[in-house]
């Protein structure tokens, strides 16, 4: 999954069955894991980028994805505002965010969105439909990206800050500069971050540090390295600086988040 940065008028309903990764929704930075679901509404640029074990050779680590892609009047110009069919257009507003569908939901609709992906003719329509109607009634699910981010992003933009994000996502581990980062779109260093904050609503600092913490708190569950290392392993020089980070954008310690996942996973 190495697909640049990208945006399409199309719906999309994503199961990722088996991949890992760093995941962006809009301005949501977050690891994908195994079983990630995300509906995501028209416009709303997003990309999945798998580990770099992902990219060495290994068999062992393969992607398994199934992708569903339908135009808001893929039945008709107003199919979908058929009074019967309301909670399907909230779907799609609140789709405009990123949509993680979690907790006891999970199971059932990725059955769902396989079912769609392996049929055909008719039933596919009707699995499909009553696919829709399940994502528009979930309980649990996080919404991922700022309200609206999606209307205010235009194509040109996309390409530019994927340039970023791309360089970003693939050399976080070193020291990476304001300066490069503002000569990948040919800016100086202060337009590159007013550009930045204002397309993606946080500084291109902010949204390093939670690339790097994110990638931290999967190296987390590795005990033979230690948080020193881990700190380094991601990008800090200053391991004091690492902590910091990593407590204001998780709400807990290094070594507490550590045990936290060590007590879920074993």
């Amino acid at each position: 999954m190495d697909y640049p940065l990208h945006y399409h008028p199309e719906h999309e309903i994503i199961f990722v069955e088996k991949s890992r990764g760093l995941r962006v929704m809009g301005d949501n930075v977050a690891r994908f894991e195994d079983g990630d679901l995300v509906f995501i509404s028209s416009n709303l640029p997003h990309v999945w980028k798998n580990d770099k074990e992902y990219y060495a050779g290994n068999p062992e680590f393969y992607v398994d994805v199934y992708v569903i892609h339908f135009l808001p009047d893929a039945l008709g110009d107003s199919f979908f505002d058929l009074p019967e069919l309301n909670h399907i257009s909230r779907l799609f507003e609140l789709g405009q965010q990123g949509i993680s569908i979690l907790g006891t939901d999970h199971a059932r609709i990725s059955q769902m969105v396989k079912a769609v992906c392996l049929s055909s003719g008719f039933d596919r329509l009707i699995n499909f439909l009553q696919l829709l109607d399940a994502l528009s009634k979930i309980k649990e699910y996080e919404l991922l990206s700022t309200p609206f981010y999606a209307k205010n992003i235009r194509k040109l933009e996309t390409e530019r800050l994927n340039q970023v994000i791309d360089y970003m996502m693939e050399n976080y581990r070193h020291e990476i500069t304001l300066d490069q980062l503002a000569s990948i779109i040919d800016m100086n260093k202060a337009s590159f971050c007013r550009y930045f904050k204002t397309r993606v609503h946080k500084t291109c600092t902010q949204f390093l540090n939670e690339i790097r913490i994110t990638q931290a708190c999967k190296l987390l569950l590795n005990q033979a390295l230690n948080i020193s290392e881990i700190g380094y392993e991601v990008g800090y020089n200053n391991i004091s600086h690492f902590n910091r980070q990593f407590k204001l954008l998780t709400g807990a310690s290094a070594k507490v988040y550590r045990k936290q996942l060590l007590n879920i996973t074993n």
